[in-house]
């Protein structure tokens, strides 16, 4: 396995309290290559301690400035990672095979909705095939026209360098309910609400029955709910939601009549979802599925986006309690009150957090937050990689 399987592996596995995931990687991946060989869970762990130490050399120094604190969170993330079950990882030999071994148990689950989707081959491809080559993408499902007008085989196509344990089984399940489209009116471009859809019957339903409900919840939270990164995920987010709405009205097999359905009939629905209509829709009314609410409530109604801070401000801020002084928790948090003082002056006027009274914090819900990320197995104050 190369380094960056283990090091996605362990972001899906833990509560890291970076908020976008490509700064992250890539700050890690330049210390550690993402290639570099590892041969087991426990010499990614040992590597992942490594890198850590690497990167806050000197942790019991004081902190002073944006980049020393963003060291000192990048390293207790890896130090996190490195206490993961990364074992699970070690499941498979390769991403690949994850693929090769839960396709066809997702294919089957989401078949079991109505759906045709077994003439869905996995097809993993250094670059995709012309005209869409030029995309970024991690996947994509061509059409039945794409197979008419450029030679393109029907399947679900993944780029080998952008396979990541946990998040491709996920996205696979995403990416099989678009074939079902894909055949139906593929004259009619897809996107919008469709693709909300597919992430609940594909990530979400699919999903919640092959993952660990903590490395889906991470999935969603660096996919959807990162910060600063392409506008896209921000797009299939409230795309997600609406599918979530009508999912609340008429089930899963509201939705996978609608997939059903075709484009035509998405786009039709979506248009009802802005009217404020969506319960007039003519769809059948079905069961939902216990992991699948949970996880949407989670990710379209209960997670908080908003608490995402510099590195600085979010290093100070993991250390403010009611009842402490400013000097406390400049010392808690490892940074000079030259520096801190100011910082935490500027967090209590904007982020309504916390109560400073002169030199002590009179109120706050800190506390509470930290407490609420336990349960919920995943950060919610974040900061925002340089």
């Amino acid at each position: 396995m190369r380094f960056s399987d283990y090091l996605f592996g362990g972001i899906y596995l833990t509560a890291c309290r970076f908020a976008n995931i490509e700064r992250f990687a890539s700050y890690v991946t330049d210390v550690v290559g993402a290639d570099t060989e590892v041969a087991s869970a426990s010499a990614a762990s040992a590597l992942l301690r490594e890198a850590a130490d690497r990167i806050d050399t000197a942790p019991e120094s004081v902190v002073s400035t944006e980049e020393e604190a963003q060291r000192r969170l990048v390293a207790r993330d890896l130090r996190l990672m490195a206490s993961a079950e990364l074992e699970r990882v070690d499941e498979f030999s390769s991403v690949e095979e994850r693929l090769d071994h839960f396709g066809p148990r997702l294919q089957a689950l989401i078949a079991d909705l109505g759906l045709d989707v077994r003439e869905s081959p996995l097809r993993i491809v250094d670059s995709f095939p012309e005209p869409f080559h030029r995309f970024d993408w991690a996947a994509f499902a061509p059409d039945s026209e794409d197979e008419e007008n450029f030679g393109i085989p029907s399947g679900v196509y993944f780029r080998r360098d952008k396979l990541r344990p946990f998040y491709s089984e996920a996205l696979f399940a995403h990416e099989v309910v678009h074939t079902v489209t894909g055949r139906v009116d593929p004259d009619v471009y897809a996107m919008g609400l469709e693709e909300g859809i597919a992430e609940v019957l594909g990530t979400c339903y699919a999903g919640s029955a092959v993952l660990p409900e903590k490395a889906l919840k991470n999935i969603l939270v660096h996919g959807r709910h990162g910060v600063q990164r392409p506008k896209l995920w921000t797009v299939y987010l409230n795309h997600m939601r609406q599918a979530s709405l009508i999912y609340d009205v008429f089930g899963l097999d509201g939705l996978s009549e609608l997939i059903r359905s075709g484009r035509k009939a998405i786009h039709d629905a979506e248009h009802a979802v802005l009217s404020g209509d969506v319960r007039d829709l003519d769809l059948p009314k079905g069961k939902g599925d216990p992991k699948t609410t949970r996880i949407l409530d989670f990710a379209c109604r209960g997670y908080l986006s908003a608490h995402v801070f510099s590195p600085l401000e979010c290093l100070v801020l993991l250390s403010v309690r009611r009842g402490s002084t400013v000097a406390e928790i400049c010392g808690d948090a490892g940074v000079d009150p030259q520096a801190g003082v100011p910082v935490l002056e500027k967090l209590g006027a904007g982020s309504a957090l916390f109560v400073q009274n002169g030199n002590e914090i009179a109120y706050s819900n800190v506390e509470r937050y930290l407490r609420a990320e336990e349960s919920a197995h995943t950060a919610l104050t974040r900061y925002l990689p340089l």
